[in-house]
């Protein structure tokens, strides 16, 4: 029983962690020029610590897939490990496509607007003929 006490209070103390850095992203990312690029790194972060997976050693345990695959990296060796985050680099690259999808839809839109914008404001500037 003390070790689900310490799992859980272990679990509360990361995830406390990981929303007080999401905060900090979250404030930095707005201070880049370019917001896709924020989200990106935001995303990143996400994926990093939050991916769950299922450890085994020496009890069955959920922890994010960084954590478990150190420790498989430590007890099994670098193959175990770097097929375990197979499942985060794909979830990495999910979202990078969606990201990349979202900023092309923006962009296009934007350009859209720019062009509706541009055309009215050139109907307005033509003299118009009193008589």
């Amino acid at each position: 029983m003390i070790y689900q006490d310490l799992y859980w209070n272990a679990a509360l103390a990361y995830g406390i962690g990981v929303l007080g850095f999401l905060i900090v992203m979250w404030k930095l990312s707005t201070k880049l020029p370019w917001r896709p690029l924020g989200w990106w790194l935001i995303w990143l972060y996400l994926c990093v610590v939050l991916t769950p997976w299922f450890g085994t050693e020496p009890e069955p345990y959920v922890a994010p897939m960084i954590i478990v695959a150190a420790f498989d990296f430590l007890d099994l060796g670098p193959q175990s490990a770097l097929a375990m985050l197979s499942g985060m680099a794909k979830a990495i690259i999910a979202g990078t496509f969606a990201i990349v999808a979202l900023t092309i839809v923006m962009r296009i839109r934007a350009l859209k607007q720019g062009d509706t914008s541009a055309t009215e404001e050139t109907t307005m500037l033509e003299p118009t003929v009193e008589e």
